[in-house]
């Protein structure tokens, strides 16, 4: 007769499965055979989802003291220890990965300025080879000037002194021929007389 009142232990399991998420330890189970018993609860009774509510917070309630034992049983000299040794590690992390950025930090700028250096030296030297053209080009176009005035001068000069010497010859020449002329004159008059 109490078989057929209460419900099967598979079936208690199920439920306190369903309402709480967890199987039943033994003790719980043996609670709410007891319960079954002493209410004279039957398989389809609501209260059995109560029941099973209750025997979870039991459960929960029992685990209380061995659960507040255990966490006091750490010092709070020991908490401060580990939160201590926690904190150190994390700023030796902290630390060594600001010495790695630092590190890092000071390689890019060295690449950078090695890039910077090579990068100023080729502008320099194509600056240099462009201002040595240039210089040259206009060396060479005022030497060209002052060669070709210079020419033009001289050519100038001697064209005058040419001219000059053509005048000269000109002049020296009708003397000659005045010269020549006068002596065929009188060596004519001498001639003919």
């Amino acid at each position: 007769m109490r078989n057929r009142r209460a419900k099967s232990p598979d079936a208690l399991a199920r439920l306190f499965l369903d309402v709480t998420g967890e199987m039943p330890d033994d003790t719980s189970r043996l609670r709410m055979r007891r319960m079954s018993g002493a209410l004279n609860l039957r398989d389809n009774d609501a209260l059995w989802s109560m029941i099973a509510v209750l025997q979870y917070y039991a459960r929960l309630y029992e685990a209380m003291p061995d659960r507040i034992r255990r966490a006091g049983d750490g010092s709070f000299d020991g908490v401060r220890r580990e939160a201590t040794d926690a904190l150190m590690r994390q700023h030796r992390d902290a630390l060594a990965r600001c010495k790695a950025t630092i590190q890092l930090a000071e390689n890019l700028i060295r690449e950078h300025e090695a890039r910077y250096q090579a990068a100023l030296a080729d502008f320099n030297t194509a600056a240099i080879t462009s201002l040595a053209e240039r210089m040259a080009n206009r060396v060479a176009s005022v030497a060209g000037n002052r060669l070709v005035g210079a020419a033009a001068v001289a050519a100038r000069e001697q064209r005058e002194r040419l001219n000059e010497v053509a005048s000269l010859f000109e002049r020296t020449m009708e003397s000659a021929v005045r010269q020549a002329q006068v002596s065929i004159d009188a060596s004519g008059q001498r001639l003919t007389r």
